[in-house]
């Protein structure tokens, strides 16, 4: 039998079964989906059916009988899949994609499919942020960010493009990993833009975001980060900086300054003024791939927003000349990253340009995250504080390609012996 399903970085006490811990995120879910909207898809009695099994059989892993939402433009055959998409509502996948496979395997319950933009991209969902609903939750990976952090399930799957995973992962609160690029497995996902596209965690606590890597991530090499008191910090000096609230730079200072203390060195990192077109270059490739990507998604009848339509035009219609030189600036970015590597162990820089835009008609700005994602070096999101509107606030930390789980061992010292990061409170326990 399984007995507790709990997770190592769990901060309540675990029911002592895979059915008492599905019976408590549907109760959870129950009392809060009016307001937060997480779900596209929840069936509650094959939720509970995955449990029964789960608590029938022996423990197979740190995730044996744990439930885990699941963004819906990743595949599962006993879910639909709908991509945000009303062309696609109701599909039915004839196959589980690896990810999925994977989890099953190691005795999770997939116990729904979180809400999503648009094919991954622009169009905002009707999820709410869970610390003030008037405000949106980020995106792409909306409903994964806000379930996670209402407590509605403890860990959620996402992906990133340009910041869709530690994007609304700052904005909600939460803990998030984007992995090295390929660590972990895309067949049976949308593919928006494969030169970034990225499966991503969320997380309550970032030692639960080991036990996800764990489970997930291919076999191949890791890299060890030094201990804390050796550990070299960069922090980035973007040109990008002056697109951060007064309140996230604020908050970015006292961690910097906090971080000194617990720290080898802590030192500042020039990224090249040539480096401000990244976020047009990012754009323009995301346009481009994602016209050939989706033109056989679009191609049925429904509605496709305005939006996207103008998007996928973009990239269809980009000048060769404007791809090559965005790939110039892609190139020199992922340089840029490898050499800054070279003189310290981790990069650190915002999580968001500040807290989760007021109204549900823009998921925010992805400019402090594309640098990861076009460098495909893992990046972990920690929430660090909250802006004059109480909502949160977040800062991320890049390592050099394959350092995932020494990367998400130094968020969780950071956050359990040094207090630098904490979960935020669930709603009800705010003031």
């Amino acid at each position: 039998m399984t007995g507790t399903a709990a997770l190592p970085g769990t901060d309540v006490d675990a029911p002592a079964s895979s059915v008492a811990t599905v019976d408590r995120c549907l109760d959870r879910i129950t009392k809060r989906d009016n307001v937060i909207q997480a779900w596209a898809f929840l069936d509650p009695e094959l939720a509970r059916a995955q449990a029964r099994a789960r608590d029938g059989e022996h423990r197979r892993s740190a995730l044996h009988g744990i439930p885990i939402g699941v963004k819906d433009i990743i595949d599962t055959a006993d879910q639909p899949t709908s991509y945000g998409s009303e062309r696609w509502e109701g599909h039915r996948p004839d196959r589980d994609a690896e990810v999925i496979r994977r989890l099953r395997q190691a005795g999770a319950v997939i116990l729904g499919k979180t809400t999503t933009t648009e094919f991954a991209t622009y169009r905002p969902t009707a999820t709410r942020n869970p610390h003030n609903p008037t405000h949106s939750p980020g995106g792409s990976s909306s409903g994964s960010a806000a379930a996670v952090a209402d407590g509605q399930v403890p860990l959620a799957l996402g992906t990133q493009t340009a910041g869709s995973v530690l994007r609304p992962g700052a904005y909600c609160g939460v803990f998030t990993l984007k992995p090295t690029y390929g660590r972990w497995p895309f067949d049976g996902v949308l593919p928006v833009a494969l030169t970034f596209d990225t499966v991503g965690g969320f997380a309550r606590h970032p030692a639960d975001l080991a036990v996800l890597d764990g489970v997930l991530a291919d076999p191949g090499p890791e890299r060890d980060l030094p201990a804390t008191a050796a550990l070299r910090v960069g922090v980035l000096r973007p040109p990008w900086a002056d697109r951060a609230t007064p309140a996230a730079a604020a908050m970015l200072e006292r961690t910097v300054a906090a971080l000194r203390d617990v720290v080898g060195d802590v030192v500042d990192i020039p990224v090249p003024e040539d480096l401000a077109a990244l976020d047009e270059a990012h754009t323009l490739i995301m346009a481009a791939e994602a016209s050939a990507a989706l033109a056989d998604r679009i191609d049925r009848p429904g509605k496709v927003s305005d939006q996207l339509t103008r998007f996928l035009a973009d990239g269809r219609h980009a000048p060769a000349g404007a791809i090559q030189n965005a790939r110039i600036v892609l190139r020199r970015a992922r340089c840029f990253v490898d050499d800054a590597h070279r003189d310290v162990d981790v990069l650190l820089t915002l999580a968001s340009t500040g807290g989760a835009p007021a109204g549900l008609t823009s998921t925010g700005d992805p400019v402090f995250n594309k640098l990861a994602s076009t460098a495909g070096v893992p990046a972990v999101g920690l929430p660090t504080g909250t802006g004059t509107d109480h909502l949160p606030l977040g800062i991320q930390l890049i390592g050099p390609a394959h350092s995932d789980q020494s990367l998400v061992r130094l968020a969780t010292c950071l956050t359990d012996r040094f207090g630098l990061a904490a979960r935020c409170p669930l709603p009800e326990e705010l003031p």
